[in-house]
């Protein structure tokens, strides 16, 4: 009898699985992880107009009174030429030298580190410090974005005098400003400062036998605080003070100048008359054409300029609600508002993408699982980017922020080409698990190659050095890490999520011949298929078209035109003025009051403030026939920055021939000041003589203004930076036989 063996079914091999189904929840969990990382990094990211950068700049400013322009560039400006030569690196040196003032531009190349190479400078300066004038103030710079202010308030009154705004500025709002996290510096311009005026009168001074030297000693050692040290008292050790201040003018004609032989006492007020006064000033600075205080706000380097804008926007309510009603505090300038618009801008586009990606992608695969998973692309890319741009140094910027929203229909390509190829397997036949890993086996090398390709376009733009490549190496390094991030999630974070949302093949579902194709109707196709029949039997025809198109994108070429920056409206411009040289104050400021009326009566005009003989940035070199008007815009208005400008430069040429204008906008305008290239374009001519110069510079300009297109053509001649002086030579003789010194004249004068 036979025995019959049985032997257990063979069981089927298990369906094998992506990689990214085993390991899903430990994927999701980490990409979620990472999102949120970034998120919370992103808080912490600063904030600014530009990408943060050490331009190869130092300027060296020197404030030495009103000194002739001879002298100083004799006792000044050639010694620290001279002084900072040997720094390694320099490249370039240009210097302005002004009555009183001078600027030393010192250029080095992108690769010197800029904190070493000004510590060197310094060094350099300090070595000729002593032989530069004792009253000669030098100061020396590092050329950044945080140079320049990002907010500006003008603190005006039509009844409180421009002392007491001034004492307000600078002994209140600016410690309380001041105090804000990420504030570097509160500059204050404008108002007048209080002083005491003493005038001698000549024949008291001759009565007493006394100087002018006298008083300004007797001055120097009565008013006064000193410490002598501590001394006991009542079982304490006490600081001791010895106080001679004087805070009236009654209490600085009590000084006493000497003791007369007969013992008689003679005091301040016994030689004159003392009253109060205010310091002798140069300048006018307006807001709204009537007198004021300007506080300028500037930041620290790395600070975030959005919340440094909150932080000052707050302080400044809280000044306000202790401000009496007739002094007015209002804002001319905030840079917060182009970030945010720019920020606004991103996030807008970010959410447009989505959504239209999103529906298209329901639109043609009819499916809303499909839909998610690519959807959710987008914002996990954009938060673990968060976490480059940190790492990297990088910071928020137009420039990072336009890279992202560039890169948003790049990163939600990836995420289409694999789901659409999943969707394609899963139609076809197999299931969810076989259609996913068919479809990233089938795709992968393809994604890699399509992916790379653009990152190796943006690769060059990194390297980049200069002011260009400031601005395009944030932009490469944002749109590079965007991409290879989707890229990675597309091969992980895409088949992931299919796992979960990814409906399985309904029945039947494709089975209608003809009606649809991978969920697109047909009738979609057909204008498409009529074109592309007619180009394959009309290859002549393409080739013509095709050549066409070549030449008028050529064309289009050579007559699109170049900038730095895009045409934006920033919401306001700045008003650069020159009235000729040696032009008094007043003189200037009459024409430039009948310029006020003119912006002011300009209805897209919310507020303007003025300079005249000052201007911001660094070191900056001006007499009392120049200087700048800040003007900004209203939000809601009809006109174009553009038409504004241009209505405003009409009215002004028409109406004040004799004042030099320009209108550059105020980012340009920024940047052209950091780089000491104030215009688009600048010429410069070179010569040992300065005949040459002086006849050769109205020559370019006059054949530059012919260019059509071109305006405001400066030839750098025409207004000089110093207007004329007058020297007082002094007789030693009649000096000595009146019985005074060449200093005891300089003094009286």
């Amino acid at each position: 009898m036979s025995q019959l063996t049985t032997q257990p079914p063979i069981a089927a091999p298990a369906e094998e699985q992506h990689w990214t189904a085993r390991h899903g929840k430990p994927i999701v969990f980490v990409i979620l992880t990472m999102v949120a990382v970034g998120i919370y990094l992103a808080a912490t990211l600063p904030i600014a107009v530009f990408p943060e950068t050490n331009f190869p700049r130092i300027v060296v400013g020197v404030d030495n009174g009103v000194a002739p322009i001879d002298q100083m560039e004799v006792t000044v400006t050639r010694p620290i030429e001279e002084a900072v030569n040997s720094v390694p690196g320099l490249e370039n040196l240009w210097s302005i030298t002004s009555r009183g003032t001078a600027e030393i531009d010192l250029f080095f190349s992108w690769s010197v580190d800029m904190y070493r190479t000004l510590d060197l400078v310094n060094a350099a300066i300090a070595r000729i410090q002593t032989t530069l004038p004792s009253t000669a103030k030098v100061n020396t710079t590092r050329s950044t974005f945080a140079s320049f202010p990002i907010m500006g308030y003008s603190l005006t009154s039509d009844s409180v005098p421009q002392t007491q705004l001034w004492e307000m500025a600078n002994y209140d709002l600016k410690p309380r400003l001041n105090r804000e996290t990420g504030v570097s510096s509160i500059v204050v311009q404008g108002g007048q400062q209080p002083e005491f005026q003493v005038e001698p009168d000549p024949s008291k001074l001759i009565q007493t036998t006394t100087t002018i030297p006298n008083i300004l000693d007797a001055i120097g050692r009565g008013n006064l605080i000193d410490s002598p040290g501590l001394i006991e008292m009542q079982h304490q050790l006490v600081l001791s003070l010895v106080s001679g201040q004087a805070r009236t003018p009654d209490e600085i004609s009590n000084i006493v100048v000497k003791q007369a032989p007969n013992g008689d006492v003679v005091h301040i007020g016994d030689l004159g008359k003392v009253s109060s006064s205010v310091m002798p000033v140069y300048t006018v600075v307006t807001a709204n054409a009537k007198p004021a205080v300007l506080l300028n706000v500037f930041r620290q380097p790395d600070s975030n300029t959005v919340i440094v804008a909150n932080a000052i926007h707050s302080q400044i309510d809280e000044i306000r609600k202790g401000l009496p009603k007739r002094i007015r505090l209002q804002p001319f300038y905030d840079q917060s508002e182009i970030v945010n618009a720019s920020i606004q801008s991103v996030r807008d586009a970010i959410l447009i993408g989505l959504v239209l990606a999103s529906l298209i992608m329901v639109l043609f695969l009819r499916d809303w699982g499909t839909s998610l998973v690519a959807g959710l692309v987008i914002p996990a890319t954009i938060g673990i980017t968060f976490i480059a741009l940190k790492a990297l140094g990088q910071t928020f910027n137009l420039m990072t922020l336009g890279g992202l929203a560039a890169a948003v229909g790049l990163v939600i390509d990836d995420a289409i080409v694999v789901v659409e190829n999943i969707v394609l397997h899963r139609d076809s036949g197999q299931s969810r698990a076989e259609a996913i890993r068919s479809a990233i086996r089938e795709i992968r090398v393809p994604l890699i190659g399509s992916t790379l390709t653009p990152i190796v376009v943006f690769l060059p733009l990194i390297s980049i050095t200069g002011v260009t490549g400031v601005f395009f190496s944030a932009l490469a390094v944002t749109v590079g890490v965007a991409l290879l991030t989707s890229l990675a999630l597309a091969l992980t974070w895409t088949p992931t999520l299919s796992h979960y949302f990814l409906r399985r093949r309904r029945a039947g579902g494709r089975d209608r011949e003809g009606a649809e194709d991978h969920g697109v109707p047909r009738w979609l196709f057909r204008p498409y298929e009529r074109v592309l029949r007619f180009t394959l039997e009309h290859r002549l025809v393409l080739a013509v078209f095709a050549v066409a198109l070549i030449g008028a994108s050529y064309l289009c070429y050579k007559n699109t035109g170049s900038d730095l920056l895009p045409a934006m409206d920033e919401g306001g411009f700045v008003l650069d003025y020159v009235m000729p040289a040696g032009a008094s104050l007043a003189d200037t400021n009459k024409v430039l009051q009948r310029v006020e009326r003119i912006l002011l009566s300009t209805p897209e005009v919310e507020s303007i403030a003025r300079r005249t003989g000052l201007q911001l940035g660094l070191a900056a070199v001006t007499e009392a026939n120049n200087g700048d008007i800040s003007v900004k815009l209203k939000s809601n208005r009809k006109r174009s920055g553009d038409e504004v400008i241009a209505d405003v430069r009409h009215k002004i040429t028409q109406a004040e021939p004799v004042l030099d204008v320009e209108f550059p906008q105020l980012l340009q305008d920024m940047i052209g000041d950091l780089t000491s290239s104030p215009e688009p374009c600048v010429i410069k001519l070179f010569s040992e003589d300065e005949n040459v110069l002086n006849q050769w510079a109205p020559r370019v300009g006059s054949a530059i203004k012919k260019i059509p297109g071109v305006v405001d053509v400066e030839n750098g001649i025409e207004n000089t930076i110093s207007g004329p002086a007058r020297v007082f030579t002094v007789d030693p003789g009649v000096t000595a036989r009146a019985g005074f010194t060449p200093q005891e004249v300089e003094l009286d004068t």
